[in-house]
């Protein structure tokens, strides 16, 4: 005797193909830029800045965020220079996708002030290790810093879409260590824009 209906074996065999094909159709459905993207980006840029911060105190090492035309590195002073960070799982280089603007504006002038005349003593220092021998790589310097005093430089970095310029998400960086994200139609609010 013949049934008719399918079996067990058939019915799950389907639900798995649909299963795939889904999992395929769908990331591809969300453009690149989209607004969920944007704030995945700047979420995580903001985690990591936060993990960085937290792993400068811990360990007593002051760190850095230098920014790329499309990503961010995390850097360490070491050996009296600032190097990209090597033994950090967690903290390495990150690439956005290319829907994805970054923009930097730093934040109080006072702060770049101090830095760039610190950095004018140092290279008017006549003896020094590195000297004429130092490749381009090794003088790239931080656009955040993170002192393992548990300050951080002040500064906004906005996660842009490329094709929308109204569309972002801004990570806001306090020198007292807060950071959060703020969407464009927060920003808005906030500067008194909306």
């Amino acid at each position: 005797m013949k049934s008719a209906g399918f079996t067990l074996l058939e019915i799950m065999l389907v639900l798995v193909l649909l299963g795939i094909a889904t999992a395929v159709v769908l990331p591809t459905l969300e453009p690149a830029d989209s607004s969920a993207r944007l704030k995945t980006a700047a979420d995580r840029f903001a985690a990591l800045v936060k993990a960085g911060h937290e792993e400068s105190l811990l360990k007593g090492k002051d760190l850095g965020v230098r920014l790329t035309d499309n990503g961010y590195q995390f850097m360490e002073w070491y050996e009296d220079k600032w190097q990209l960070m090597q033994s950090d799982r967690l903290l390495t280089k990150k690439e956005l996708s290319e829907a994805i603007n970054l923009d930097f504006m730093p934040g109080e002038p006072i702060w770049q002030a101090a830095l760039d005349a610190q950095e004018q003593q140092d290279s008017d220092s006549f003896f020094t290790d590195s000297g004429l021998f130092e490749n381009e790589a090794s003088k790239k310097k931080p656009d955040l810093y993170i002192w393992s005093s548990g300050d951080l430089t002040p500064a906004e970095v906005r996660f842009q879409s490329a094709s929308d310029s109204r569309r972002f998400f801004s990570v806001m960086i306090r020198e007292t260590g807060e950071i959060t994200v703020v969407s464009a139609d927060e920003y808005d609010k906030t500067s008194g824009r909306g």
